[in-house]
């Protein structure tokens, strides 16, 4: 039976509880008796790793500082629920990551950082968002398996990319595969590759994404639709970290982090019998969900500014602002396509808003015209009161951006005019 050792290569001090009870023959003991009864490291063989999932819940790291009279150490720490194959909790992995204490503030101003550059390359500045980016941060730094779920054009590979390029792979490849774009024969081929000869047409060898991903992360995009016999042999490469091209024979090492996404529930679709539950327990170890666009309109004015940016100098046309009356609209469609929808609809307003300064509600698509969440919202500047700032200060939770874009003025024009009103 696979022996199971936490003994990690940041020198992480791990503390199983409950599990004593549970596995007599499991050694517990201190890690370092410097800093005293808190710290431990459990190695075990009564435990299969192949039947255990270490699952991490929302807890948020915390600091904690140890002083004795040999040593002060600061450590952070991380709590999460361990999980079997019954969806029993049989006990919790404590995680304390020695932080060097001269190095708290350098480390605080990059996580920073990150925090803030993760909030432009998403557009966003809502607090759905800036909860995900937290997890991101967390998980980037590790190799454990994150599954991502979000609608369709919610960003799945942009998450994905993002833990890729904050991880200690991000100067390796980042690959991606849609698994629902291609049938089982040529899903398998694109994954573990073939040799020549394999079956009709295999006039030489080919590489799969696990190959070709070597050392970097792969991306497996809409897992959910991967067949059950393939689910099967993605599973034994979890488990034994090798894979073998069809029509081969000699395993290869799969040296490669592994993110996957899908926009179902899976655990749905495995009570249904179309995904493996024990699948399921690999690939779910860190969920990550991406709120909807409907969710997070308060996000809208930027991500409508940053793709106008973009996509008028792709198209070299001219409108590089969307009007007042416009702009209610955007605000007020529910998305269901969420940002991939906002990006043709603007597309689309710009190639019709050709040589105009410029977007307007005409140069929309009617159905976001026609749609039954289309709320009128105050209609021009000349209706700008303080009634109608306060409503709409109350209505998007005080976003001076969103506010000053629904009113057709400018952010500091906004901060002027509640001064003088003293909203």
């Amino acid at each position: 039976m696979a022996k199971l050792n936490f003994e990690l290569e940041q020198d992480f001090y791990i503390l199983f509880e409950q599990l004593k009870a549970l596995f007599p023959n499991a050694s517990l003991f201190l890690a370092d008796t410097t800093t005293q009864a808190i710290h431990y490291k459990f190695n075990t063989d009564d435990i299969s790793v192949e039947n255990m999932a270490a699952l991490t819940q929302d807890h948020h790291n915390q600091y904690l500082e140890v002083n004795t009279p040999k040593m002060r150490k600061r450590f952070i720490y991380q709590e999460n629920d361990i999980y079997i194959a019954e969806h029993r909790i049989i006990g919790k992995l404590h995680i304390l990551q020695p932080v060097s204490i001269e190095n708290d503030i350098v480390d605080e101003v990059e996580l920073t950082e990150q925090l803030q550059d993760l909030a432009k390359v998403f557009n966003s500045c809502s607090p759905e968002m800036a909860r995900m980016f937290s997890i991101i941060q967390r998980v980037a730094i590790t190799e454990i398996p994150v599954l991502v779920r979000g609608e369709s054009g919610s960003g799945k590979e942009l998450v994905a990319k993002a833990i890729h390029d904050y991880s200690q792979r991000k100067n390796k490849i980042f690959v991606a595969i849609n698994c629902a774009a291609l049938n089982s024969n040529i899903l398998e081929s694109e994954l573990f590759g073939h040799v020549k000869g394999a079956f009709t047409g295999a006039i030489r060898d080919h590489k799969g994404v696990f190959e070709r991903a070597a050392g970097g992360t792969l991306f497996l995009d809409e897992i959910a639709e991967i067949p059950l016999e393939l689910q099967a042999k993605l599973l034994r490469v979890l488990e034994t970290g090798e894979f073998t091209p069809v029509g081969g024979e000699k395993p290869i090492q799969a040296n490669v982090r592994i993110i996957t996404a899908t926009h179902k529930a899976l655990r749905e679709e495995a009570k249904a019998g179309r995904f493996r539950h024990d699948l399921l327990y690999r690939l779910r170890v860190i969920p990550i969900f991406i709120p909807p666009l409907r969710e997070r309109k308060v996000d809208i004015p930027l991500i409508v500014d940053q793709i106008l940016k973009e996509s008028s100098t792709q198209l070299d046309t001219m409108p590089r602002h969307v009007n007042q009356k416009a702009m209610q609209v955007l605000l007020n469609y529910d998305w269901p396509g969420n940002v991939r929808e906002l990006k043709n609809t603007l597309l689309y307003a710009l190639t019709m808003a050709n040589g105009k300064d410029e977007i307007e509600v005409e140069d929309l698509p009617n159905e976001l015209l026609n749609a039954d969440d289309y709320v009128k919202l105050p209609e021009t500047n000349a209706e700008l009161s303080p009634e109608n700032v306060q409503a709409a200060l109350e209505k998007y939770n005080h976003n001076l951006n969103m506010v000053a874009n629904i009113f057709g003025i400018s952010r500091t024009t906004l901060w002027r005019y509640r001064q003088k009103h003293k909203l």
